[in-house]
């Protein structure tokens, strides 16, 4: 009987160029720039690349540097890909664009989990330290909220004031911010 071959123990180093290249080709699909989607064995790969950086050590340095990285990550993406694109609008253009830019992050957000699963099921855990579902809602809310507060409530205010004032609205438009910051609350709250 053969046996199964025992996973090859990775650096932070020697495995983060792989996930790093999954995580530019994610955010090309995203802006539009690919169309090609993840194969299973592209999948998996990521997946495996994770684990065996994680498994020797499940709770060692080069889990740490992983989950600083899927940080470090969240927030590159979040102030070089949704920032700039909310600071050119305004009003309820902002909100639009608030919105759009909230679903690629889930979106970005999921696929991520999803590569570096096996840090969460262990390390994550051990050290008591926030899920990385959690880390990237409050990263995302910190930085976008932190310097868009203003505007978005200011442009949320505006689109009420002028449907009490019986003009017509995009009623889904102010739902889909408000939800949000629901979903930003009570995904952080679990943490």
């Amino acid at each position: 009987m053969a046996r199964e071959a025992t996973p090859k123990a990775l650096t932070f180093e020697e495995g983060w160029p792989l996930i790093q290249e999954a995580i530019n080709k994610l955010i090309d699909i995203l802006d539009g720039v690919r169309s090609d989607q993840f194969n299973s064995e592209e999948y998996m790969q990521i997946y495996t690349t994770a684990y065996n950086i994680c498994s020797p050590n499940p709770v060692g340095p080069e889990c740490q540097k992983l989950y600083d990285q899927y940080k470090k990550t969240i927030e590159d993406y979040t102030s070089s890909k949704v920032l700039p694109y909310l600071r050119e609008k305004k009003d309820e253009d902002l909100l639009q664009e608030l919105v759009k830019r909230w679903k690629n992050h889930k979106v970005m957000m999921t696929w991520l989990l999803r590569f570096i699963h096996y840090l969460e099921r262990y390390f994550i855990r051990r050290k008591k330290l926030p899920s990385l579902n959690a880390t990237s809602l409050l990263i995302f809310y910190e930085l976008v909220h932190g310097e868009m507060n203003n505007q978005v409530r200011d442009s949320l205010i505006s689109m009420i004031r002028q449907e009490r004032e019986g003009e017509q609205i995009d009623q889904a438009l102010v739902k889909n911010v408000l939800d949000i910051y629901v979903e930003i609350g009570e995904g952080s709250m679990k943490y």
